[in-house]
């Protein structure tokens, strides 16, 4: 079975899509074992990735013209190894759906370097925020990329069904989580 990594935004039509476009991007192309996603929050189906997040992410040679937008759920989260939310109040509706998932669910940024930065929503903004968004996401996810790969590597030698992040990753509990909760 594939890791699988969830990008969660609010309409899934702007970070989320970058961020799952860009991360398959930087995956070496031997790694099929990693599957990358994203929902929203909003619950949102079927709708494209917006024109500005498209040409953005064209400009850096990731196509997301295919992205249709979907609507969070309990089974993606569940069956999701590792989420990265784009912003507090997305960590926030994952615990709420499903509670069992926080010690695999982080803010992009505190995955990447332990800060607690919400990456902001460009929607409706010109594209010029569109690609400091973009910048924003590349330096998260360059930095988180060799624990993903970790993790991944991890699960798929049977290291357990769900190598969430947790002490032996991250040398604590990690950023905003207690012990228990890292345990």
């Amino acid at each position: 079975m594939p890791f699988s990594v969830l990008f969660v935004c609010t309409g899934n039509s702007c970070r989320s899509p970058m961020a799952e476009g860009m991360l398959r991007s930087m995956l070496p192309a031997e790694r099929d074992d990693i599957e990358v996603g994203s929902a929203g929050t909003a619950g949102i189906d079927g709708m494209p990735a917006t024109p500005e997040a498209v040409e953005v992410c064209l400009g850096h040679g990731i196509d997301i013209s295919e992205h249709s937008s979907r609507g969070l759920t309990r089974e993606l989260i569940d069956d999701s190894d590792l989420i990265f939310a784009l912003a507090d109040h997305h960590l926030a509706t994952v615990s709420e759906i499903a509670p069992g998932a926080r010690t695999r669910s982080y803010l992009l940024s505190q995955f990447a370097d332990g800060s607690e930065e919400d990456v902001p929503d460009p929607i409706g903004a010109p594209v010029e925020e569109y690609e400091r968004v973009y910048r924003m996401m590349d330096g998260y996810l360059r930095d988180s990329l060799p624990r993903v790969l970790m993790l991944a590597d991890r699960k798929t030698a049977g290291a357990g069904d769900r190598p969430g992040p947790g002490r032996a990753e991250t040398g604590g509990a990690g950023p905003g989580r207690t012990e228990t909760e890292a345990a």
